[in-house]
């Protein structure tokens, strides 16, 4: 077996991060596609907590063993999200508090987990940096074994990619393959601009939507 070990990647420029990071995962998502979308399972720890930046992929080998979080804390730029395929387990975390701290140290910006956080009160009150898991366990098995960093890896049922956009919100996260993630952004940022221009029409918006004459359409349906 060979273990990829890239250090660095071409990342989205600052305006497309900073475009993408003003959507809402509800919102985007749509656009992004349902393939595009964690597994709604993994939710922030604390429910204030955004995300949004390229993915600095991980992978170890064993989801459990904690070694190449470590070694990524050393490598992740400021603005990265880091993006860790912990295999879904529930039963063994896979990032902990000291290795939050640690890529906070980098820049990191968030951390996206298909596993298990350790420590999550020390998570949430010290580090305080967005994270991302399917919950929190007590237990994990060491640092010693190899891995991945900046390959393809598998996230909440998503192929994530170093350098596609991360964003996430209370509804969860979605992935944006960098070379879609363009047309994706300015899809729902003109679903923005007809919201914004809605809400500043003096008609109300059931008198705005043809959601009464669609149901008056439809066979079967009895007014009283």
């Amino acid at each position: 077996m060979t273990y990829r070990v890239i250090t660095d990647f071409e990342r989205p420029s600052v305006d497309l991060i900073r475009r993408a990071s003003q959507t809402f995962v509800g919102v985007t998502g749509g656009f992004a596609g349902p393939r595009q979308i964690v597994d709604t399972a993994i939710k922030p720890l604390d429910r204030k907590w955004r995300i949004c930046g390229p993915a600095f992929t991980v992978r170890p080998e064993f989801s459990e063993d904690l070694l190449m979080g470590y070694v990524a804390a050393k490598y992740v730029q400021p603005g990265d999200v880091l993006v860790v395929d912990g295999g879904g387990r529930t039963d063994v975390a896979c990032w902990g508090a000291s290795m939050a701290g640690a890529a906070k140290e980098g820049g990191c910006v968030g951390i996206v987990l298909d596993g298990m956080a350790l420590t999550a009160e020390l998570l949430i009150e010290r580090e305080n940096i967005p994270v991302f898991a399917r919950g929190t366990a007590p237990i994990t098995t060491g640092q010693d074994r190899p891995g991945w960093l900046n390959c393809p890896v598998a996230c909440g049922g998503v192929i994530v990619n170093p350098g596609d956009i991360v964003l996430g919100d209370i509804d969860g996260v979605v992935i944006f393959p960098k070379d879609e993630a363009e047309a994706i952004i300015a899809e729902s940022e003109k679903t923005g601009a007809k919201s914004g221009l809605g809400r500043a029409n003096p008609k109300p918006y059931r008198e705005r939507t043809d959601s009464e004459a669609r149901l008056r359409a439809l066979p079967g349906v009895v007014w009283e």
